[in-house]
């Protein structure tokens, strides 16, 4: 009977509108009864991430062992020819005695970490679904490994200098830092490209000066659309050209200790001169063929470095890798040569293989695949030799553990953190195998990738 009656006054009240809106009881405002109502949430967390990791891909590892002399892997090369080889007259003296030239690549072991911490209330309270939608501890692990794989793909395709932009102009005491070349890159187009944050979490950074001393650090609060600057937490001042790096504290950084990626086994000495302890100067054997300047890509400026590499050590490269808007500017160079046939004249389709991307279909230059790659150095083409590459392992990545429980106690506090590392490095030991377009004409997009 009690509940009839309340029925009966909220339904009331429903229906007499607007006419009696003054006389409205105040339990009827939905906003009163909020506390009392559940909220239903979907069967997963949808991730708003980028997480196609196309470059880590192709990389052979070699299996971990104990090879490994102190903290460097040691791979011997053959340098140089013994070149005492020639025809003789009759009775004449033989060739002088020669040899042929071996060194050693040191491969110096990197560090990649990643850290995660909980107050020990909240993996209390997240222990079961009455608790919340998902444990927060196996979700924010799993969730760190996907960023270190974001992370360790933009690292893929630099040089090991961890230099993520330039400033681009003095500032003097503002949040606002205008940035250009883009993973220490020439170019003014999108310069915060490779920086993250937003005013939930951002990327902690150090900017160095030209004698890589730290002149400010802070966290990124914001990222602008146009690609041209960054907003700070803090105001900042700052020298022109100074060099952002990720940061961990006030004076640690990580400038100059990240893996060696593609930039700086696919070059001539421009971003590294002594790659893996032998010098490109003294050692010009060790030099990949780079074309500066391209300009308007072309067939046949394409071939040209083929044919370079083939004439220098006589093999091919097996895929193309680029960023986006280069694999449009070749697309491009194919327009006029499409043709509609039979029942294609009923049903034309003015795209490519390349629009149906990520499910794998990638267009060719004979029949060699153009991969396509976000964190690819703009405006560059490179040709990529599969077999000259190595990711040489230590550590394929792990929970540290050794004191037996994954989860660790802050000292002085009732928090708990973890830890993920990995130990490796990347190696080309046949740089002459592989090739560098770049200055290539493009219309680049102004996007950034989350």
């Amino acid at each position: 009977m009690k509940n009839r009656f309340l029925f009966a006054i909220v339904a009331a009240g429903l229906s007499a509108g607007a006419a009696t809106s003054a006389y409205q009881m105040p339990g009827s405002d939905l906003t009163q009864w909020d506390p009392l109502l559940k909220d239903d949430y979907a069967p997963a967390i949808i991730n708003q991430l980028q997480d196609e990791n196309n470059i880590l891909k192709f990389m052979e590892s070699e299996i971990p062992d104990d090879t490994w002399q102190g903290r460097k892997k040691v791979i011997p090369i053959k340098i140089g020819r013994n070149m005492s080889s020639g025809s003789i007259p009759a009775r004449g003296r033989l060739p002088q005695a020669g040899r042929t030239s071996y060194k050693d690549f040191e491969v110096p072991m990197k560090s990649t970490y990643g850290r995660v911490g909980f107050e020990r209330n909240v993996i209390l309270q997240s222990r079961n679904k009455k608790g919340s939608w998902q444990q927060v501890i196996p979700t924010e692990m799993e969730a760190l490994t996907e960023s270190l794989s974001f992370h360790r793909n933009r690292v893929c395709w630099g040089y090991g200098s961890g230099i993520l932009a330039l400033v681009n102009g003095a500032v003097a005491a503002s949040t606002t830092v205008t940035v250009d070349a883009p993973g220490n890159v020439a170019g003014s187009v999108m310069g915060n490209r490779y920086l993250y944050g937003d005013t939930t979490s951002g990327m902690f950074v150090a900017f160095l000066d030209s004698g890589n001393n730290v002149e400010a650090t802070g966290t990124i609060a914001g990222i602008a659309a146009a690609g041209t600057s960054v907003t700070m937490d803090a105001a900042v001042t700052l020298t022109d050209n100074d060099k952002i790096v990720i940061a961990q504290s006030t004076t640690q950084n990580s400038y100059n200790v990240e893996p060696e990626g593609i930039l700086a086994g696919i070059d001539d000495g421009t971003y590294v001169d002594t790659y893996h302890n032998l010098s490109r100067t003294t050692y010009p054997l060790l030099k990949s063929y780079v074309v500066t300047g391209v300009g308007g890509l072309s067939l046949d400026a394409i071939q040209q470095p083929i044919d370079a590499v083939s004439i220098r050590v006589g093999s091919t490269v097996d895929f193309f890798a680029a960023e986006h808007a280069v694999r449009r500017a070749y697309v491009a160079l194919l327009e006029t040569d499409r043709r509609y046939t039979g029942a294609d004249l009923m049903s034309p389709d003015g795209g490519t293989k390349a629009a149906k991307k990520p499910t794998g279909k990638n267009i060719t230059y004979g029949d060699i695949p153009i991969v396509v790659d976000r964190d690819c150095p703009y405006r560059m083409l490179f040709g990529v030799n599969k077999a000259s590459w190595t990711r040489y392992v230590e550590d394929e990545g792990s929970w540290a553990n050794e004191e037996g429980s994954v989860l660790k106690w802050v000292q002085e506090y009732d928090e708990y953190t973890a830890f993920f590392s990995i130990f490796d490095n990347f190696h080309c030991q046949q740089p002459n195998r592989n090739f560098r377009m770049e200055g290539i004409d493009v219309n680049q997009l102004i996007a950034h990738s989350v």
